[in-house]
């Protein structure tokens, strides 16, 4: 008897299923061409809610000086619907044009008044408190009522010099006038701070006698160091590292490092004080994040932070009483009153319009054609 499996009706159903399979394939084929053929398939709608997933738009902050750190910015950021810190380097582009596209600015006091030219700042009042805040660091020239500013961080330059051990703690300072011939010297090659030191050697104030006393101090001052100029980094790091044996340098660099050198490196102070830089904060008036940027200034400006500016920056808290600055460095600062006879370096120096009272009839001086305001010094 025939096997059931050879017989031909039994591979009919098997055959058919074939088929099937077969017609499957084609019309799955065909309906890809169709597809393809015919445009984009109709997809989903985009949900109309954010998603949580959606990334915080970041806060633009541009900064000069050392940086802050970042378990700062992480904390900042980790609040309840604040943003990342987009934290950038201030500096002039390649067109000579500084950036204009930050909210918060921490810069130095005389970088405030060239970036008051390209926009304008917001209004702190009422949003960022000055509570705390030492008065020496408040209405400044730049901006006399303290609307637009806030101070958040200091740091005094002094002469530094690499000495052998046990070298008294106070060094014995050469005149300005003769670094030239100090062996061993460079200095940072900042025509504003030195034409600033230059002046203040002399016992006159940095800030005033105009533009053409300050000019001709910057041209002295590069003169009696030709040659003996780098950057502030060069200036420190040769410091450091016994090439060179005297400069001039902002204190926080020796409070990063205390122990550069060997440990050997002592600062000196003139008579008649040094030059103190001082950062501010400012908002731009056209940021979009103007909420947040108040918030993150008030979060510098709050005790644990400027408590703990010494050690992670190098800077002195603006949290400070008169006399007492310096109070928790654990550098020795220089005795006497060499704070108090301290200027800020603040040029290009703020002229103040007069205000222009209409001639009246019986003036014989009348105004000049060009009709401009009067500048005084």
């Amino acid at each position: 008897m025939e096997p059931t499996e050879n017989r031909p009706e039994s591979r009919t159903p098997g055959l058919i299923g074939l088929g099937l399979l077969v017609a499957l394939a084609i019309g799955f084929g065909l309906g890809q061409k169709f597809a393809s053929d015919g445009g984009e398939p109709e997809r989903l709608p985009a949900p109309s809610a954010p998603s949580i997933f959606q990334l915080p738009s970041k806060l633009v902050v541009y900064q000069e000086g050392p940086a802050i750190p970042a378990l700062w910015l992480d904390t900042f950021s980790s609040g309840v619907g604040n943003p990342k810190i987009d934290l950038r380097v201030l500096e002039r582009g390649s067109d000579g044009f500084w950036p204009s596209d930050g909210d918060v600015y921490l810069i130095k006091a005389r970088t405030f008044q060239p970036l008051s030219q390209i926009f304008s700042w917001a209004d702190l009042t009422g949003r960022v408190p000055l509570d705390g805040i030492n008065p020496v660091f408040q209405g400044q020239a730049f901006d006399p009522t303290g609307v637009k500013s806030r101070p958040w961080r200091v740091s005094p330059w002094f002469f530094m010099k690499k000495v052998a051990p046990g070298t008294p703690h106070k060094l014995a300072l050469a005149a300005p006038a003769r670094w030239w011939s100090e062996p061993q010297s460079l200095f940072p090659n900042d025509a504003d701070l030195l034409g600033a030191i230059w002046l203040k050697s002399q016992g006159k104030p940095i800030n005033l006698g105009g533009e053409g006393v300050q000019q001709l101090a910057r041209q002295q001052a590069e003169a009696a160091l030709a040659g003996r100029l780098g950057s502030e980094v060069e200036c420190w790091e040769g410091l450091r590292d016994g090439r060179i044996q005297l400069t001039y340098l902002p204190s926080w660099r020796l409070v990063l490092e205390p122990q550069a050198g060997g440990g050997l490196i002592r600062w000196s102070v003139s008579g008649t004080g040094t030059v103190v830089d001082f950062e501010v904060m400012g908002v731009r008036e056209d940021s979009s994040r103007k909420e947040m940027a108040f918030r993150f200034l008030e979060f510098l400006l709050a005790a644990p932070q400027q408590a703990a500016l010494l050690g992670t920056t190098g800077y002195f808290p603006v949290r400070s009483k008169i006399g007492a600055e310096w109070a928790g460095s654990a550098l020795i600062m220089p005795s006497g009153m060499w704070f108090d006879r301290s200027e800020f370096v603040l040029w290009p120096y703020p002229q103040i319009a007069a205000a222009v009272v209409p001639p009246a009839v019986t003036n014989t001086n009348p105004p000049s054609e060009s009709g401009e305001a009067t500048k005084t010094q």
